[in-house]
């Protein structure tokens, strides 16, 4: 009886000791299973790229890295079960500090609207003139060597032998000694015939573009030359030197192109939107980022009538004094229109709002320290200061440093991009993340 007993409680021994192991092996196994479970890769380059194993992102084929849970995370996982909005993230006052987060209260305040348009120089059409030879004849000298070279009005061109312009004088020298030989003989009709031969004469050099120092020098040495001088009618920069010296030319034919460049054109792109913010005769400001707190005065002198269909956008002309030839055509430029009338609003600083293409998004500071994004509408910019006409009410506490960081961290907790969040609560699409169905796919084909 004794030997009994004494194996009954060996065999309850045993059991027990076998049911403790069986236990804590399924307690491992699930307690495993679950961390598998809760395990999360990622893709370094494209976060919202997530599955619960390792694998290749389809993007860039880079390998898929474990990214484990901070507390901050642990939180964010209850702030989504939780009643705010998706996209809100909670960040630690310790966290905070780190990222240099800053926050600032919405106030109304008077702002005086403006409008900024990309643009670039151009020169203007109405300012392109021609140094052109008034005979026929060769070109023997240029005194005007080389485009770009600056040059003035009634500067030395070039010098052009010309057998009409000899012989012209030629005349123009018998005509001035039959006046002396007329006035000798006292005949009243001579005298009168010779005056009228002079005249014809001279003016047919005058035609030729003979200056009145060349036909005074003619008159005082009375000597005959074969060529004149040709001067430039224009100051301006030479873009263009169209012959060179040995050529013969013909009358009227173009020497040189040269433009006057003290005032430019700026050829700026306006935004459908924006079409009814210009006016003709409008006043602007013209900077550009090779003279940092410069300012060029401009005024509006076109408007085009068509739309350019691609970019919906519309071409804008402005007259821009170029003050001392700073401005070069090319160049890269911003005009800036501004409105006579302040309004009141709510203005935000430029920092604080991240334009994503899609739409245009501020940070906003709730209790907890819960950041939440809010889509909003940007109605003007002045003096890196944004009006918001509407996603803001005063006393908010929005976000103006850090709101780039802030807004990645969401992206990679929350596998989607903030702005694709607010576009399918914008437009109640159930399709949440196309990169995140690719990823769905893989992983079903690899099982």
């Amino acid at each position: 009886m004794k030997k009994l007993l004494i194996g009954i409680s060996v065999i309850l021994v045993l059991a027990g000791v076998s049911f403790g192991v069986y236990k804590l092996f399924i307690e491992d196994t699930d307690s495993n299973h679950v961390s598998k479970a809760d395990e999360l890769y990622i893709c370094p380059m494209h976060p919202q790229i997530q599955s619960n194993h390792p694998g290749v992102c389809p993007i860039c084929n880079m390998d898929l890295v474990l990214k484990e849970k901070s507390d901050a995370e642990m939180e964010f996982e209850t702030l989504k079960n939780s009643e705010n909005e998706i996209g809100d993230i909670i960040l630690s006052p310790a966290q905070q500090i780190l990222a240099n987060v800053q926050t600032e209260k919405v106030s109304i305040k008077e702002f005086k609207r403006s409008l900024t348009f990309n643009g670039f120089i151009k020169t203007s059409e109405s300012n392109m003139r021609h140094i052109a030879t008034p005979v026929s004849g060769r070109i023997i000298k240029m005194y005007i060597s080389y485009e770009g070279q600056m040059v003035s009005k009634g500067q030395k061109a070039f010098d052009i032998y010309s057998p009409e312009i000899y012989s012209t004088q030629k005349e123009y020298l018998l005509a001035l000694k039959n006046l002396e030989n007329a006035k000798n003989s006292g005949n009243e009709l001579v005298i009168a015939q010779a005056e009228n031969l002079i005249s014809s004469t001279k003016n047919r050099l005058r035609l030729w573009e003979v200056s009145p120092g060349q036909i005074e020098e003619f008159e005082n040495t009375m000597e005959v030359k074969d060529y004149i001088s040709v001067y430039s009618k224009y100051s301006g920069v030479i873009t263009k030197k169209i012959v060179h010296e040995g050529h013969w030319a013909v009358a009227g034919e173009d020497i040189y192109d040269v433009v006057d460049m003290s005032t430019l054109w700026v050829i700026a792109s306006v935004p459908e939107s924006d079409i009814n913010s210009v006016r003709i005769g409008q006043s602007a400001k013209i900077t550009s980022v090779s003279y940092p707190g410069e300012v060029f005065s401009a005024k509006v002198n076109f408007i085009s009538p068509m739309l350019t269909s691609d970019t919906r956008t519309l071409e804008v002309r402005f007259d821009v004094s170029n003050r001392n030839y700073r401005l070069k055509p090319d160049m890269y430029v911003k005009a800036e229109i501004g409105s006579a009338d302040y309004e009141w609003n709510i203005v935000v600083p430029r920092n604080s709002v991240l334009r994503t293409g899609k739409m245009d998004l501020v940070y906003v500071k709730k209790d907890n320290n819960i950041f939440s994004p809010k889509k909003v509408t940007v109605g003007g910019e002045r003096d890196g200061l944004y009006l918001i006409t509407s996603g803001l009410s005063e006393g908010d506490v929005i976000v103006t440093s850090a709101g780039f960081l802030i807004d990645s961290e969401s992206q990679i907790r929350s596998g989607s991009s903030t702005e694709d969040i607010k576009e399918k609560e914008i437009k109640g699409d159930p399709e949440f993340n196309k990169d995140q169905d690719i990823m769905k796919d893989i992983d079903h084909n690899k099982h």
